[in-house]
């Protein structure tokens, strides 16, 4: 093996950038799942029942009480139709918004509506008590949302999933990795090869701000050496990634580029 061996583990700064950037894509793929489930589809009856309560509203001075109670005893509060996709409110420009699987203002009108001394005296408040009752907000959003919106929905959380699953692949792999030099022996990026294999060192990466990132060509393939992810540069530890570059240098004879020098020089 020989007298050198130095063996860089992954750092633990390593695993929590992945981490953080994973838990993200994951909470917004869930998120995206939400909405696309039930998120949208509860804000589309919100939407609907307060627009339903406005429009009551403005017909209530023109109808009787005995009318009023015989028709909202007979029709619900949205207009809504079942179809392949579930429920869906329709709206008089034709638009069909999903709803909630339950959705009780789809099948019948609600006592806040129905109330007709108390629509009589403003819908705002009958809506606020209903509202308040189901917990819904006061003001629903600027528009609803059609099955297209949905499906943006689930096609986003797919996105992100699928993003979560390259990150943990990517952290697993990272995990079972290390950068090493024993004797002459290179590991670094999956691969192993003798230090005497390297053409080419590119250094330029290395330090200068950039932290830790080099490039070996190795029988014409470039091969990442990655001192920030493996090893680390704390000054606590020893600078673990600068000694194994040091041992390597130590044993390299051939072509390389110096940290910010953009010529080749011979080492």
């Amino acid at each position: 093996m020989g007298e050198t061996s130095i063996i860089c583990k992954p750092t633990a700064d390593t695993f929590l950038r992945f981490g953080v950037v994973l838990a993200a894509f994951f909470g917004f793929g869930l998120y995206f799942f939400y909405d696309g489930s039930v998120g949208y589809r509860e804000a589309n009856e919100v939407f609907c029942s307060y627009h339903a309560f406005a429009e009551l509203g403005g017909k209530v001075d023109a109808t009787s009480a005995d009318d009023w109670r015989a028709d909202r005893a007979s029709l619900p509060l949205i207009e809504a139709k079942r179809t392949a996709d579930g429920l869906v409110a329709v709206q008089a420009d034709g638009h069909e918004l999903p709803l909630p699987t339950v959705c009780e203002a789809a099948f019948s009108c609600p006592p806040e509506a129905a109330d007709y001394e108390a629509m009589k005296r403003g819908w705002m408040e009958c809506w606020q008590a209903y509202s308040a009752r189901r917990h819904f907000p006061i003001k629903p959003g600027e528009h609803g949302y059609d099955a297209g919106a949905i499906r943006e929905q689930w096609i986003a959380g797919g996105v992100c999933m699928l993003i979560s699953a390259v990150l943990a692949y990517l952290m697993l792999r990272t995990r079972r990795r290390v950068m090493a030099l024993e004797g002459d022996l290179v590991t670094a990026a999956g691969q192993q090869f003798r230090v005497s294999e390297i053409s080419r060192l590119d250094l330029r990466q290395w330090g200068q701000g950039f932290k830790g990132v080099a490039y070996a060509t190795v029988k014409g393939r470039r091969v990442r050496m990655d001192g920030m992810t493996y090893g680390g540069f704390s000054k606590e530890k020893g600078e673990p990634a600068e000694q194994w570059m040091q041992a390597l240098l130590a044993q390299y004879k051939g072509e390389l580029i110096e940290y910010a020098a953009e010529e080749k020089t011979e080492h």
